[in-house]
């Protein structure tokens, strides 16, 4: 196997070929999910972890980190506003959760200097997906999904995204929530099956029931087939996610990166870092290094670019 470098922005330095000459890999790009924290009404927060305490550290966190995609959960609209004036060059996709598209974002965010979105919808994890507002049974809040297919210039093929915050009290509302999105894919895939990335905050533990049936494909979906990024080989432990501004590490993940069997996952990690003792939310990102697998055909074209 010829080994391939990465820049620490998931940026081309070689290209890898497997020894069968069956399956060539594409240049790598950054994907990431980010929980960015919203100052809720219904939680105290101390000035030093509010949003304004914050927008600084997250925007430089989120463009240091090189990510083409990024999936941000509780994006309010004065967020989104934050964020888009400290971030040139980045688009933002998605709309509000509420019945007049208001309130909190599962938003996406693409770097234009790397993709471009092509195609975007937000629909609402409830047995109307259509309906503006409507939510599951017992669901605390409206939750919804935002999907984005983008066209990724390093590959030069196109990528379907979506990004969830599933329901952090009812566990029947969250299983609902993963089958309304299989269902969505699969709507998808049959008009045309892309490369696919789902991303979210979906307050739930890897052995409970809606993460089983991602990560272990338990579905009838015979075109979805995803991967949990951290069961991949390269990847580094997959500890907490939520730490509460505490920077608590140990324990297990309620944020997820899931990818088709297009992907190869050259690298996945949890990224802890803080500045001064200030996080930039009370959830960790996630990060994740992606090649494209092509067909051994497409594998002198990739040669001529990579010289």
């Amino acid at each position: 196997m010829i080994p391939v470098d990465f820049s620490p922005d998931g940026d081309m330095i070689g290209i890898k070929a497997f020894d069968s000459g069956v399956t060539w890999m594409t240049s790598a790009i950054k994907v990431a999910s980010f929980n960015l924290r919203h100052d809720s009404p219904l939680g105290a927060c101390s000035r030093v972890r509010s949003w304004k305490a914050r927008r600084e550290l997250a925007a430089r966190m989120i463009r240091d980190s090189g990510a083409a995609i990024i999936g941000v959960q509780e994006m309010m609209p004065a967020m989104k506003e934050d964020i888009l004036s400290r971030l040139r060059g980045y688009s933002v996709f998605g709309s509000g959760r509420t019945k007049k598209l208001l309130g909190e974002h599962s938003a996406i965010l693409v770097r234009g200097e790397k993709a471009e979105a092509r195609f975007s919808d937000t629909f609402w994890l409830s047995k109307h997906p259509e309906k503006s507002g409507s939510r599951a049974y017992f669901s605390a809040f409206p939750r919804i999904c935002t999907v984005c297919e983008v066209y990724v210039e390093e590959w030069q093929r196109t990528v379907r995204v979506f990004n969830t915050h599933l329901d952090h009290i009812c566990a029947p509302a969250r299983t609902l929530s993963v089958r309304i999105i299989l269902e969505y894919m699969h709507r998808l895939n049959k008009k045309e099956k892309l490369p696919t990335i789902l991303m979210g905050d979906m307050n739930a533990r890897p052995g409970s029931k809606p993460i089983r049936i991602l990560a272990e494909n338990q579905h009838n979906y015979p075109d979805i087939h995803l991967t949990n990024i951290f069961s991949s080989p390269r990847a580094e432990e997959a500890g907490n996610t939520y730490h509460g501004f505490k920077g608590k590490r140990k324990g297990a993940p309620i944020d997820y990166i899931f990818v088709s069997e297009e992907f190869e996952v050259d690298r996945a990690y949890v990224d802890t870092s803080s500045e001064n003792g200030l996080y930039p939310s009370d959830h960790y990102p996630l990060m994740a290094v992606l090649r494209l697998k092509e067909e051994a055909s497409a594998a002198p074209a990739a040669v001529s670019q990579a010289g």
